[in-house]
């Protein structure tokens, strides 16, 4: 079997299995096999695979045709220009959430290094905490419930290089953030945020905000492969939002002065994120940025 008849033979048994895009597929998963960029098949068509390689291909296709996402097959995704380490523990990173990490960045222009810090909650692979990290050079915070999901953050930030400025906690939601900011409190004796070494907190989230109800209707790569953990909150999507800020609001005095949020969200949930924030925080005034494709996806606001 040559590239060119490996191509022809994998195209044909994913498009029979649904599969979106199944020669592109093909081609990311034999140049994985054969340890080769993608461009390099184009001219090597009359190349003959090796036993080995003939076989670990077929079986890579077969899983793919069992609409196993291909990202969790190759092991990695890319995201912001990086290469991230994914497995079945992590969300797989979406261009749609680089719009978060734009709004993020543009939060962070012009940051105090010596007085910003930066917490990524929820934070699955480790791509919005390592991608922040790396393009701002600014301490940060990540924290996660799954121990698995943080074990493969650990694995990127290494890879990135910026291991040394992510702090990794296990916990739900803000409880890591929060207890650390107890601490400082407890250290110092100071009972407002005025003196903390830390005068700005940026908070990002990316946090499960789907439907119980829209999972089983889900395309197969993510309702059978990807956590459910990290997909689904409650009847309307929301309840870990409600959460989060209920713990903010009733922490708002020991954190900095200055409180900014950027999240992700479902284009359907603008207007009920606006109004679960004016209940817990009457003056905010959330601004709702578009992603690529013009949806309302990440809502930032001063707390």
């Amino acid at each position: 079997m040559t590239v060119m008849e490996a191509l022809q033979w994998a195209n044909n048994k994913l498009r029979k299995t649904g599969v979106d895009s199944p020669m592109l597929d093909a081609e990311i998963l034999l140049s994985h096999t054969l340890e080769v960029s993608k461009s390099w098949l184009f001219s090597h068509f009359t190349d003959p695979l090796k036993t080995h390689q003939r076989e670990k291909f077929h079986l890579l296709v077969d899983r793919r045709g069992t609409r196993e996402p291909v990202a969790y097959l190759v092991g990695k995704k890319s995201f912001y220009g990086r290469d991230f380490q994914v497995n079945s523990f992590v969300l797989i990173p979406r261009p749609e959430t680089e719009t978060l990490i734009e709004t993020a960045l543009e939060v962070l222009r012009d940051a105090d290094p010596e007085r910003t810090l930066l917490a990524d909650i929820g934070t699955g692979s480790g791509a919005i905490a390592v991608t922040l990290a790396a393009e701002t050079k600014l301490p940060m915070i990540a924290s996660d419930i799954d121990p698995s999901a943080l074990s493969v953050a650990k694995q990127n930030a290494a890879l990135a290089g910026v291991a040394d400025q992510i702090d990794f906690q296990q916990g739900n939601l803000a409880e890591p953030l929060i207890r650390l900011f107890k601490s400082i409190r407890g250290q110092t004796g100071v009972k407002t945020s005025s003196v903390y070494p830390f005068k700005h907190l940026v908070v990002t989230a990316n946090l499960p905000y789907l439907p119980e109800s829209r999972i089983e209707r889900l395309e197969p790569e993510v309702k059978t492969y990807e956590p459910h953990l990290a997909l689904a909150s409650g009847a309307d999507g929301l309840d870990h939002y409600f959460e989060l800020f209920r713990e903010l609001r009733q922490n708002r005095k020991v954190l900095p002065r200055r409180l900014t949020v950027v999240i992700e969200i479902d284009p359907d949930q603008k207007t009920a994120i606006e109004k679960m924030l004016h209940h817990d925080f009457p003056s905010a005034k959330p601004e709702t940025h578009k992603d690529l494709h013009g949806h309302d996806r990440v809502v930032r606001v001063e707390l």
